[in-house]
């Protein structure tokens, strides 16, 4: 170790070889000065919000009476973005219903139009009631096919293929169901009403149970304000919490910002990326509530220094150097990184700062023990990305066992999740903690599917470049999966 650190220490920039990455550049402003987080009728709209709650809960209760329309008004909820004020009652009322066998035997006897069974379907599985897939046996013909006079419903198509994304290993009908209203969907698109032809185009592009909350709200309460039978008071109350929510989602932006500035990560650190904005519109993602405004800020921070900690394996050290850097990460002290440049020692202090003090908040909170398992977390990223730098050092192309066993970890999936539930005092317990770090089934495929997304994508713009290595080239050869990252500007409701 002492002479990786002698050599380093006798070499000059100019005499070290870095693997430099041209990423593009940060393409927001500043929000500490683009835009205020002062809402002078903030305190009006709050009086406005909590009298309009009330009247929605009286609707949400009073619709119980007539189960379908009371399916209806909870998807409603949910698509403008205010269901969270809900939950318990919610959740009461689906329970009720599911536990019903008349009504669970009247949605698949009677007669219900493709539109009504598929919002059902919808409705109870995205709150964990696996209804069952037989309810769509009544819109399929002798030959087992979906019958061809849907093919023109338009709306009950729209809702069959998002329906369909709640679909489980094995529902082979869901699959079909998928294929179907895709395919004719694409060809309602010019023949729907202005209104109904965006909403169909958006979602073949992000299928609403896989996009982003805030951003499916922002987009619903346009199409909802469009619809004749829309409810006034609804939306109303959709439109202020919007914008409430939004107004603290800038604040918390701010303070995220102001973290990084007060750390000159840019000019510390100019070889790696500023993704601050993207990182913390992952936390949005994660959860939007209000409740959850602590949590966003330190998975925001926890996504920023994966994405720094990647780029300084990717992008800047040398394997000299990557080896003293990664030992430091495992002993989780500076011990050994005294030759190392001055960025990587900074980034190293930086981490370790980051969760020194946030496992002595987690202490305070009552939640011993989680902010060491948090800490592993970001060693087990940093030995992975280490064995990527290694194999790209040797030039050596892992075998396709070899990649799915280290992208597990290198997917970085297990410190995103811990950092998920950083800010969640509740829910974030030691038990989930530990559970997390034993690496369970679902957290291997998750972290699977995404890892194979992001080389996909990274290796389809890097594709003829030296970045790209021949196993990679081969999984896009094999495969067609894409992803997409969003982007969402400032939108206020008006």
């Amino acid at each position: 170790m002492q002479e990786v650190i002698n050599t380093l220490s006798a070499l000059t920039t100019e005499e070290i070889n870095r693997p430099l990455a041209d990423f593009p550049v940060n393409i927001w402003e500043d929000p500490l000065i683009s835009f205020s987080v002062l809402d002078p009728e903030s305190e009006i709209n709050e009086e406005k919000l909590s009298s309009l709650k009330e009247t929605v809960r009286e609707l949400l209760m009073a619709s119980k009476e007539k189960p379908i329309e009371n399916i209806k008004l909870i998807d409603a909820l949910c698509r403008l973005g205010i269901s969270y004020h809900f939950e318990g009652e919610i959740f009461a009322q689906l329970e009720t219903m599911f536990g019903c066998h008349g009504f669970l035997q009247m949605i698949r006897d009677n007669e219900f139009d493709l539109y009504t069974v598929s919002l059902v379907f919808q409705v109870f599985r995205q709150f964990g009631y696996k209804l069952g897939v037989d309810v769509f046996n009544n819109f399929k013909n002798k030959d087992g096919k979906f019958k061809e006079h849907l093919a023109e419903d338009a709306r009950g198509l729209l809702c069959l293929y998002e329906a369909a994304h709640w679909s489980t290993h094995g529902e082979d009908i869901l699959d079909e169901a998928l294929a179907f209203s895709r395919s004719h969907l694409e060809g309602l698109t010019d023949q729907s009403s202005p209104h109904m032809s965006i909403r169909i185009k958006n979602a073949l592009k992000h299928a609403y149970p896989r996009g982003i909350s805030r951003i499916e709200t922002r987009q619903y309460i346009s199409y909802y304000e469009e619809e004749d039978l829309h409810d006034q008071t609804l939306l109303e109350f959709a439109k202020i919490d919007f914008n409430l929510l939004q107004m603290l989602h800038r604040k918390e932006l701010c303070q995220v910002f102001r973290w990084y500035s007060s750390l000159e990560l840019d000019l510390k650190l100019p070889y790696a990326r500023n993704r601050t904005v993207e990182s913390y519109l992952w936390a949005v993602g994660a959860y939007s509530e209000p409740r959850y405004s602590q949590a966003r800020i330190r998975l925001a921070i926890v996504v920023i220094l994966l994405t720094l900690v990647d780029d300084t394996y990717d992008a800047y050290g040398t394997i000299e150097e990557l080896e003293p850097f990664t030992n430091a990460f495992t002993m989780w002290n500076p011990s050994g990184i005294e030759g190392l440049p001055e960025s990587m020692k900074y980034l190293h202090h930086v981490v370790l700062d980051f969760y020194g003090k946030l496992e002595e908040d987690m202490e305070r909170e009552g939640r011993s023990g989680c902010g060491l398992l948090a800490k592993k977390s970001m060693i087990v990223t940093a030995k992975a990305y280490f064995q990527e730098a290694k194999w790209l050092s040797e030039d050596y192309v892992a075998t396709f066992d070899e990649y799915k066993e280290n992208g597990v970890y290198s997917s970085s999936y297990l410190a995103l999740l811990t950092g998920s539930f950083l800010g969640m005092v509740d829910e974030g317990t030691l038990d989930v903690f530990e559970w997390l770090s034993t690496f369970p089934p679902l957290l291997v495929t998750s972290a699977l599917i995404g890892r194979l997304c992001g080389d996909i994508a990274s290796c389809k713009v890097n594709i003829n470049s030296h970045c790209c290595s021949d196993a990679n080239k081969s999984i896009i050869n094999q495969s067609s999966l894409t992803y997409r990252i969003p982007n969402d500007k400032d939108i206020y409701c008006h």
